[in-house]
This record gives structure tokens, C-alpha cells and sequence, in this order.
């Protein structure tokens, strides 16, 4: 998680952008569009790669040799009465909510009320919200997909070259998005013009930019699964195929679904790569909201990020109450 977390604070450029914060991913934008120095924004986004690969190192080291199964690798909770102290805890959990997503959904729904008191005309986006539903399943199926081999490779494998591997997913992450998605531009011009604004070079700039989330999700739940079991299925003539999908598979069904919904969430979002990659009139919700954003029609926006939020909230809320019924049980 904290690794998740600290590559996602490296590659991050909507929110430093808009603050006027200067962060190296930034600088990376600016030398692209401003002084388009492409060496210099090379350099930027290398030393990017430079310090994703300390922090996957440091997080690597600290893993140590540790194991996750077991029969004392989870023991039965103890339940701890807070007395009083429960109100200030719950107080904070409601404070969190309400500061991430409350205030957010409050202020965009006073630009809305307040564009439709002045008389613009808002309207719904179907179109926007089809396409972005569109490259968001398809991005988290086949990222899944993707994630899957390199997961069971690195929680199954004691090769050195296995972890190489799980971590060499990683460093896309820290990249910008608008790094990839030139650098696929760039490829795709000079070598595959027929991929050029294609959905297939879109999808696969997805998937590399959110290839961690799903590979992370996966090897968690997998190295929760004592090996014996899987040993003992082959033992009794089960195949590779067999094993996985009826031993494996149903016990890490909720970290392949929460790998998935990250991948999903991540396309539904994601900006750079879709401004650059998306096939002629192709449009999603993160363009819409970009659009209006910077001919200052904040009632306008305030329509697709509401739909925006709806969309990435109402999924989620369903896969949280379900994986909580899935751990009771």
C-alpha cells in the first residue's frame, strides 16, 4: 500500500499542476510544452525512474524473507473496547470520508446549482460516460489478465529473476502519464503508424500505467495461500489449469477483484495518455472535465465529475460491503 501510495505522489501531475506545486513531473510537462526540450524532459523523467527504483528497492529490503501463511500468520483478532474513545474515532473515520470525497462532491454540486440558476444549459454526457466505461473494463480485463502469470511468478517462483520481474512493473508507475503516452506517440509515428490513435495502443498505455496496482493486489492474496494446498490438489491428479481454478482462483477472488477495480479506476481518470491516444472524436469524462476546466465552465464540468464520481463510487461501495461479507464469513 504505502508503495503504491509514495510511486503514485511521484507520477502525479493533475493535482501539483493545478496547486502550482513544482514537482519533477511538472517540470517534465513544462519542458515538453513550454520549451519543448525533450532532452531535458528526458532527463527529468530518468531521474523519476532513478528515484522509483530506491523506493521499490528500499521496499523490496524490507520484505525480508517473510512469509504470509500459515498457522500463526493470522491469528484470531482480539477486540479491543475503546470505552469513550470511540467517538473520537469514528469522529476521525468521518472526517477522512467527508474531507476525500464529501467536500469534493459539495463543491461541484454548488457549481451546478449555481450554472443552472444562471441559465446554462447543462447536459448529460451518455456518450463520454459509455466510452469511459468502455476503455475502463476492457483495460481491467485484460490488465487481470496481464497481472496474473507475473503475480503466481513471483509468489510461486524462488528464481531471483521473479521479483526482478514483479518490480520492473513498478517503474511505469512513477513515470507520468504524459511521458508513456509520448513515448508511445513517438514509437507509434515512427515505426507503427497503423497503431497511431488506435483503441489498441490506448489500451495498452492503460495497462502499462496501472500494471502495478493489479500485479500488487494479486501477489498479496496469493502469498495468503499456503502452497500445500495447491501441492496436495496435484497430488491428486489436478492439472496447473485445474489447481488454479479450483483452489487457487476462490481464494484469491478478492485481491483479483481489487486489482482489477484499481485498474478500473485508474482508465476511468487517467488524462494524458487518452488526450494523446484516443482514436479521432473519441471523448471520456477525464477529457470532458479537462475541457470545460480550462475554458473556466466549471457548471459544465460540474456535470461529467459528478457522473465521474458516480461511477467510480457506486463500484466500489458494492466490492467494499461484499468483501467485508466475504471476511465474516
Amino acid at each position: 500500500g504505502c508503495l503504491l501510495v509514495s510511486l503514485y505522489t511521484l507520477s502525479d501531475f493533475g493535482a501539483v499542476s493545478i496547486l502550482r506545486f513544482d514537482t519533477l513531473t511538472r517540470l517534465v510537462y513544462l519542458h515538453f510544452t513550454a520549451t519543448l526540450d525533450r532532452v531535458a524532459a528526458a532527463s527529468v523523467a530518468l531521474l523519476l525512474v532513478g528515484l522509483a527504483l530506491a523506493i521499490l528497492l528500499l521496499e523490496w529490503w524490507s520484505r525480508g524473507s517473510a512469509r504470509y501463511f500459515g498457522r500463526n500468520s493470522r491469528p484470531r483478532p482480539t477486540r479491543v473496547r475503546l470505552g469513550v474513545w470511540r467517538f473520537p474515532a469514528v469522529a476521525f473515520c468521518l472526517a477522512l470520508a467527508l474531507a476525500s470525497l464529501g467536500l469534493p462532491a459539495a463543491v461541484i454540486t454548488y457549481w451546478l446549482v449555481r450554472g443552472i440558476q444562471e441559465g446554462v444549459a447543462v447536459g448529460f454526457v451518455g456518450e463520454d460516460l459509455l466510452n469511459s466505461l468502455y476503455v475502463a473494463v476492457l483495460a481491467a480485463g485484460i490488465g487481470l489478465l496481464a497481472a496474473l502469470p507475473i503475480a503466481i511468478l513471483s509468489a510461486r517462483n524462488r528464481s531471483p529473476l521473479a521479483p526482478l520481474l514483479e518490480r520492473s512493473t513498478y517503474l511505469a508507475y512513477a513515470l507520468p502519464g504524459i511521458t508513456i503516452a509520448l513515448s508511445l506517440v513517438f514509437f507509434s509515428v515512427q515505426y507503427t503508424p497503423a497503431l497511431y490513435q488506435t483503441m489498441s495502443l490506448l489500451i495498452f498505455a492503460y495497462i502499462v500505467r496501472s500494471l502495478p496496482e493489479a500485479v500488487g493486489a494479486c501477489r498479496s492474496s496469493l502469498l495468503q495461500v499456503n502452497p500445500h494446498t495447491e501441492e496436495a490438489a496435484r497430488s491428486l491428479g489436478s492439472g496447473p489449469v485445474g489447481v488454479f481454478a479450483k483452489v487457487t482462483a476462490p481464494q484469491i477472488l478478492p485481491g483479483m477483484a481489487a486489482g482489477a477495480s484499481l485498474v478500473f479506476l485508474t482508465t476511468l481518470k487517467e488524462l494524458p495518455a487518452t488526450l494523446l491516444l484516443s482514436p479521432f472524436g473519441f471523448e471520456t469524462l477525464a477529457i470532458r472535465i479537462w475541457s470545460h476546466s480550462q475554458d473556466a465552465q466549471f457548471a459544465l464540468a460540474a456535470v461529467p465529475s459528478l457522473v465521474l464520481l458516480l461511477t467510480a463510487g457506486l463500484p466500489l461501495a458494492i466490492l467494499t460491503i461484499r468483501a467485508g461479507r466475504y471476511v465474516r464469513e
